[in-house]
């Protein structure tokens, strides 16, 4: 699922003490109600996990003593919901402290950022760990809604490159995570972001050389629970985009859509009727927007030109060459940004002040869903959650 979030990036520009910075707002996808796999072992409670909510709590039960393999399992849940329609962190809470299948002897609620998980590897380490759960919120154009260090910035390649450079991840010893580690990050398409992918491995890799071994998802991800417990869903999505304000005819839509994914088996037009699925593996649609603010500052106000026409707005907009070339990243064209101008005084780190140019843009995504389901051997009519394996390539990506 994702999230509303935001992130910096910043950059030097030629004009002297003239910064650029590009903020994206990630987006918000509403709960999906699915149907559940029936299983019939699970008519009980599951057996306890330990939970650690805070750092008071810094003991496992007997859960440990209890597990057949030598490696400790552990999950991080990375951040609690604000959307009660939206329970993407208290389902998958649910789904890795009771399913059977996916339950592990720890379960971490309290952390919100790498470098937090990274300490509690190696300061918990009862025995080199197994499998390391990460879920946070997450899509192909963002990233991670997590910070890299506490309080810091928000996970992106760069800043998680920048605080390896400052030391703030050395390498786990063996004794905590080795070639036979993995690190699941279950978050929506990162798969489909291999650079930060790279860097969460560099941040994460231990002493021994292809340490752990890292894999997310390049479909989104959805829990969902019923009274039968909570299961997991990989959804395929198709995307178009279009100016905020100016929603096009649902055939043009439908349209843009073809045109782009004319491989896809679903039918878009009617997806377009339903915001919510009517039964597992049906397709719907959600609406969001993707904002996007861009600040250039001048040494003087008369330095600062002067934006009265349109012509002169979309002039100064296209020598934006570095905000165009973020643009090209996320694959939106420019052309389906509404653009507007503020002229304000900007605050620089060290608290010094410029005037400067506020690009505001705004594009709205369509997003087309459906998720993946597998016929149940012991009920044709009744579909369960399409699971394949963490090294399926079609569905995972692996650094």
């Amino acid at each position: 699922m994702i999230n509303n979030d935001s992130f910096n990036i910043h950059s030097l520009s030629l004009v002297m003490k003239n910064i650029t910075i590009l903020s994206i707002i990630l987006l918000t996808i509403s709960t999906v109600i699915f149907i559940g796999k029936t299983t019939a072992e699970r008519k009980a409670v599951a057996t306890p996990v330990f939970v650690h909510n805070t750092p008071e709590q810094d003991f496992p039960t007997t859960q440990l003593a209890q597990k057949t393999t030598p490696r400790p399992d552990i999950t991080f849940i990375m951040g609690e919901d604000n959307d009660p329609d939206n329970p993407y962190y208290t389902q998958a809470e649910n789904y890795y402290r009771t399913h059977p299948e996916a339950k592990t002897e720890w379960l971490i609620t309290h952390l919100r950022s790498l470098k937090e998980v990274r300490d509690y590897l190696t300061q918990h380490a009862q025995g080199t760990w197994g499998t390391i759960n990460l879920v946070v919120h997450s899509n192909e154009w963002t990233g991670m809604s997590v910070s890299v260090l506490p309080n810091g910035e928000r996970a992106t390649a760069a800043s998680i490159y920048a605080a390896i450079d400052e030391g703030h991840f050395e390498p786990l010893p063996e004794t905590a995570i080795d070639a036979q580690t993995e690190l699941l990050i279950h978050a929506c398409a990162l798969g489909k972001n291999e650079e930060l992918l790279e860097a969460v491995s560099l941040a994460f890799g231990g002493e021994s050389a292809g340490s752990p071994r890292v894999r997310s998802s390049k479909y989104f991800i959805h829990y969902n629970t019923t009274e039968e417990g909570t299961e997991r869903y990989l959804s395929e999505y198709w995307t178009t985009h279009f100016r905020t304000g100016y929603r096009p005819h649902d055939i043009r839509l439908t349209q843009q859509l073809e045109e782009k994914y004319p491989e896809a088996e679903v039918y878009f037009y009617d997806a377009l009727k339903r915001t919510q699925p009517r039964f597992a593996g049906d397709s719907y649609h959600y609406f969001f927007n993707v904002p996007v603010n861009w600040v250039v500052a001048f040494p003087s106000k008369a330095d600062r030109p002067v934006l009265e026409t349109n012509k002169a707005k979309e002039n100064f907009l296209h020598h934006q060459v570095e905000l165009l070339e973020r643009l090209g990243e996320l694959n939106i064209p420019l052309e389906d940004f509404r653009w507007q101008y503020k002229y304000i005084e900007h605050t620089f780190g060290d608290g010094t002040t410029a005037p400067a140019i506020l690009i505001k843009g705004k594009t709205s995504v369509l997003c087309i869903l459906k998720s993946l389901i597998a016929p149940d051997p012991d009920n044709p009519d009744r579909p369960l959650p399409l699971d394949p394996l963490a090294e399926d390539g079609q569905f995972f990506t692996e650094i």
